[in-house]
């Protein structure tokens, strides 16, 4: 009897033990988006010219505490073909094409299946064959006004300073209607609805016709 009651008793304590220890060992469940450091945004990237033709470039960003894995996703902005390479260092090199427009990003992930992007960069790798740059995606903020209205702003950049115009895209259909048409101006205000999701895309042309999309998707 006095063995059950010490058995008892102990189990007790454990559960004590077991409860006070509750929460230690969770998992964050929240992640710092990496801090993107090079290839700069909207810059040319000189980077390493290699024997096979193609540009040793450095990518660097901020290290994230509590971080398992990096990965990092470039893209071909004109073909869209894109490729993704994980490293547990900050930093990696890679070899790219001359004379390309890339835009890239970096995921973070911990060990609990949690992660995090940062947003992307773009930058062009020199050996342009001719001085006809493509223009970077423009830059896109969204501002909601509290009355049924959000203004949405862009900010185009190119490296030949010749951006000629903007054609703005807005609507809730995928993809949006057109909204504003070889417009000189960098803001509009438009009328939106809870809990619909609209679709923007500002594309960005120069004078010799190039351009580049720059697309959002969101919900007010």
């Amino acid at each position: 009897m006095k063995y059950a009651k010490k058995y008892i008793g102990f189990v007790f304590v454990l559960g004590l033990l077991f409860l006070s220890c509750e929460g230690k060992f969770e998992p964050i469940n929240s992640l710092d988006a990496a801090l993107l450091l090079l290839p700069a945004n909207n810059q040319e990237c000189l980077g390493i010219d290699l024997p096979n033709g193609k540009i040793q470039v450095a990518f660097d960003w901020e290290d994230v505490n509590g971080v398992s894995s990096y990965t990092l996703e470039y893209e071909d902005s004109v073909t869209g073909e894109s490729f993704t390479v994980t490293s547990l260092e900050s930093n990696l090199d890679l070899e790219l094409e001359p004379g390309t427009l890339y835009s890239w990003r970096v995921t973070v992930s911990d060990d609990f299946g949690n992660s995090k992007t940062s947003d992307p960069f773009n930058f062009y790798t020199e050996g342009l064959a001719e001085e006809n740059h493509v223009p970077f995606p423009a830059e896109i903020n969204i501002t909601d006004n509290g009355n049924g209205t959000v203004t949405i702003a862009w900010q185009g950049s190119d490296l030949d300073g010749d951006i000629d115009f903007y054609d703005v895209f807005f609507s809730n259909e995928d993809p949006p209607s057109q909204l504003l048409s070889e417009t000189t101006d960098s803001s509009t205000t438009v009328e939106i609805q809870n809990g619909i999701t609209y679709y923007l895309n500002v594309r960005t042309v120069d004078e010799n016709g190039n351009y580049s999309d720059s697309k959002r998707v969101f919900v007010r």
